[in-house]
């Protein structure tokens, strides 16, 4: 793999799907449909002018990558992983960093979950279009990329500009993929038209897995999952500026969580993106720029213990009902002066959360848990690029304000346990307004030694003010935003806000047939917030009561995280090739010199690929190294290493159609992901609180259509 203007991880992982609708409605395609990738390897692109390494992007085309929400294609970037909790919850984490603090953008803009434990994290909006990019600026993104990018940011772009056509043009696709042994369907469609001054588009998704055995063929508790969604893109363009706007729905049905207390019952999430861009020239160069943006969505979320999952008695059935509203406004302006590219901009959005829990079962609980709770954020930044003969700086300073507050809260139980109506008092009686501001600053500095060796160095002071659920959590819950650790949390009302010193370098060695990328990364975060055992005898009490335990209180302490990705590309013939991915990241809170707790072990990727015109294949290797950095806090387990085997064979039929047959886990292995969670579900083969084990050998197959 090569650089042009970054280095670019093409991952073309073209995601197979065939929806039971298909096996009707298509009858011969079906027999041919049996794919999954795990392991599409890397595209090479020509090497053009001084690499720019602050991201690397990967092609998000569904017919390669089986998971239903893109999980696997970024896993294939260094330093990635990701938390998974069930089939359609998987949260991103990017050197040691997940949940809040990472930044994930769909066409430029956040999507505000309803879920408080992230059931609907923002990778579960992202539905496939031919043109889709995921990007993960690698280190330290820079501070227009957005607000509250102390973990990393990650951005998917469905192509809105690239749409228009120099001529008539109509382009559509269809992707069908099968998998027998997850009883597994997925099907994505796509029809648009595109001429030079306008574009119009629609497509859809149809999901479906009814479950999943681990490598000793026993049955992965609640491995299920069910929705769909359509979608709509429109655009207008006209000399020098263009219209741009998306609208999206997304229904979940009845899907597992297995790694949380638990499972989704229903899913309504809506989005929309309108932008306007302007790009002013003179002389066939492009003096000025300027791009707004209106934004939004609304998730409409249910989720409960008893549907999917058996109850000791009926008195512990619990339902939340939850629902989040967000809209937001960008504007950007780029313009050119002598002394190099000036970019500044202004940023605005403001999300509210509401969740009652109950028991419908027997009808005795109401807990209006989260009441108008809104977060509004405010910020405005200023960054200058230039170049000096061999090195390039670009320098940037953000200014963020984050407002915070909570309506009133109630429990039905208040009257008869004087300490939970305490407790209900004692919130509503505070002062429950937060606000945080804090100034972001990054400075990106790139350079060439000679025409085959290139330097990096970064650094950059992050913040990050305190999610909803850090500072609401009134009464003590399993509400950790995804955590997944099996503890009870209430918030702090007292919380300050996350803040990073951060230092990311390296160098990049490209020559016609190689190129190794090293990185080096520290970070050191003060005011860090995590979960300390609360010292509250009101709550100790209330979830001693109900989980047999104390809870743990979210509390400002401080962090250091540190390691290195490495990523390397040769090509060993014309039609051979080699791609190498390695991460390696340690993580640890100060005050006692203890792990920080889901930390992603250390991973090496190497993929052989042989393509011709028509035929693609390659073996993958991917080795995990144990993990034995935990975290006592939260109990947690070590896990020991493994090597997996993936195999690829694709085979292009024509220009229209091509087939996919696919086995991940050759060997099928039997092992223990240190990211999937330990099982919440009773009544399983697998013990509950016992680590999830993943998926066996897989044989999957695809085939794709287009025209």
């Amino acid at each position: 793999m090569h650089l042009k203007d970054a280095i670019t991880l093409e991952i073309i992982m073209k995601k197979k799907r065939c929806h039971s609708v298909s096996k009707t409605v298509f009858p011969i395609l079906t027999v041919l449909c049996f794919t999954n990738l795990h392991a599409q390897p890397l595209e090479t692109i020509e090497v053009l002018g001084r690499s720019n390494t602050e991201s690397l992007s990967a092609q998000l085309a569904p017919e390669l990558d089986t998971s239903a929400d893109f999980r696997h294609s970024l896993t294939k970037l260094p330093g990635v992983s990701v938390n998974e909790n069930g089939g359609i919850t998987a949260i991103p984490q990017y050197r040691g960093l997940f949940g809040n603090r990472v930044s994930v953008q769909i066409d430029g803009a956040e999507i505000a979950g309803a879920g408080p434990n992230a059931m609907d994290s923002p990778l579960s909006h992202a539905m496939p279009k031919p043109v889709s990019i995921l990007t993960v600026y690698r280190g330290i993104s820079p501070v227009s990329v957005g607000a509250e990018t102390l973990g990393g940011a990650i951005s998917i772009d469905t192509g809105l500009q690239s749409r228009f056509s120099e001529q008539g043009t109509w382009n559509s696709k269809l992707s069908l993929h099968t998998r027998g042994d997850r009883d597994a369907d997925h099907a994505s469609a796509y029809v648009g038209y595109a001429n030079r001054a306008f574009f119009v588009s629609v497509n859809g998704i149809d999901q479906n897995q009814v479950g999943a055995q681990d490598g000793r063929g026993i049955e992965i508790p609640n491995n299920f999952y069910a929705r769909h969604g359509y979608g709509t893109d429109i655009g207008f363009r006209y000399g020098d500026h263009s219209f741009s706007g998306t609208y999206q729905k997304i229904k979940t049905q009845e899907s597992g969580t297995p790694a949380l207390a638990m499972d989704i019952d229903y899913i309504a999430a809506n989005w929309y993106r309108f932008h306007y861009d302007f790009q002013g020239s003179n002389q066939d160069t492009n003096d000025i720029q300027i791009a707004l943006s209106v934004y939004g969505n609304q998730n409409q979320h249910g989720m409960n213990n008893y549907t999917s999952r058996p109850l000791a008695s009926m008195m512990m059935a619990r339902e939340n009902l939850v629902d989040s509203v967000s809209r937001g406004y960008k504007g950007q302006v780029k313009y050119a002066s002598g002394l190099g590219h000036i970019t500044s901009g202004l940023h605005w959005d403001e999300t509210e959360h509401n969740s009652t829990i109950s028991n419908p079962l027997m009808g005795s609980l109401q807990i209006n848990n989260f009441n108008q709770v809104k977060r509004a954020r405010q910020s405005l930044f200023v960054e200058w690029q230039s170049e000096y003969e061999n090195t390039s700086v670009k320098l940037g300073a953000r200014y963020t304000q984050v407002d915070s507050q909570a309506g009133e809260v109630a429990n039905s139980m208040a009257m008869m346990n004087p300490n939970i109506a305490t407790i209900v008092d004692r919130f509503n009686q505070s002062n429950r307004a937060a606000d945080h501001r804090f100034i972001d600053i990054s400075a990106h500095f790139n350079g060439d030694i000679n025409k085959q060796v290139s330097w990096h160095a970064s650094l950059a002071h992050k913040n990050r003010a305190p999610s909803y659920t850090e500072l609401y959590v009134w009464l003590p819950l399993g509400i950790s935003a995804g955590l997944a650790d099996g503890r009870n949390y209430i918030g702090n009302l007292a919380l300050k806000e996350e803040s990073a010193n951060q230092l990311d370098v390296g160098m990049s060695f490209i020559n016609k047939n190689i190129t190794i990328s090293p990185r080096l990364f520290y970070q050191s975060i003060d005011d860090y917030i995590l979960g300390e055992l609360s010292t509250d005898p009101l709550a100790n009490m209330i979830s001693t009561m109900m989980s047999g335990r104390a809870p743990l209180q979210w509390q400002n302490t401080d962090a250091t995280l540190w390691g290195t990705d490495i990523l390397l590309n040769a090509q060993l013939t014309q039609n051979l090739s080699l791609d190498m991915a390695a991460t390696w990241v340690r993580a640890k809170r100060d005050d006692i010199n203890q792990p920080l707790y889901r930390i992603a072990p250390a991973t090496l990727s190497t993929s052989l690929r042989w393509q011709s015109e028509a035929w693609l294949a390659s073996i993958e290797s991917e080795l995990v190294a144990p993990q034995m950095q935990v975290s006592n806090l939260q109990d947690e387990i070590p896990t020991a290493g493994y090597g997996l085997i993936h195999l690829l064979l694709q085979y292009h039929l024509n220009e229209h159609i091509k087939m996919t047959l696919n086995v991940d886990n050759l060997l099928d292995k039997s092992y223990q992901s240190h990211l999937s969670g330990v099982n919440r579900v009773n009544g399983a083969e697998v013990m509950a609180d016992e680590r999830l084990y993943a998926t066996g050998r897989e044989i999957s197959a695809a085939i794709s259509l287009t025209w």
